[in-house]
């Protein structure tokens, strides 16, 4: 039996690219759960002054009347949530296949732009004191 090894190459190039693209969406998965876990940990031991590290916080004009311990509460549950969508979908994409990836982090950038607002006023008028 021959082997040709011109289609040897082609089939190990083939290969060489769906095992990179597989460890691509995994890594990307893996290292945003790392980072998300970090953020929500630090937001969980800060807790009040956890709020200083929320964008848009600082540029508000009295920060004073926003309930502080709220809006660092909310945002480590949003990062516990990111990284539990982003671990199952690496968990998912290492074990079954790399478009499992993709679609994880296609979920977690529909949910983070949902919570996602410009004007810093409109985004903190939930956590008013009254």
């Amino acid at each position: 039996m021959k082997i040709n090894v011109k289609n040897q190459k082609v089939v190990s190039k083939c290969i060489i690219k769906v095992v990179i693209i597989m460890n691509v969406g995994y890594a990307a998965c893996i290292i945003l759960a790392v980072f998300f876990l970090i953020l929500g940990i630090m937001f969980a031991l800060l807790k009040e002054k956890g709020a200083q590290f929320v964008s848009g916080f600082r540029i508000l004009n009295h920060p004073e009347k926003y309930d502080k311990a709220n809006i660092s509460r909310d945002m480590r549950n949003q990062c516990f949530i990111y990284f539990v969508i982003l671990s199952i979908g690496a968990i998912l994409s290492y074990f079954l296949s790399a478009y499992i990836a993709l679609a994880a982090l296609l979920v977690w950038l529909i949910i983070f732009f949902h919570n996602f607002n410009l004007d810093a006023e409109k985004a903190f008028e939930k956590y008013l004191i009254h």
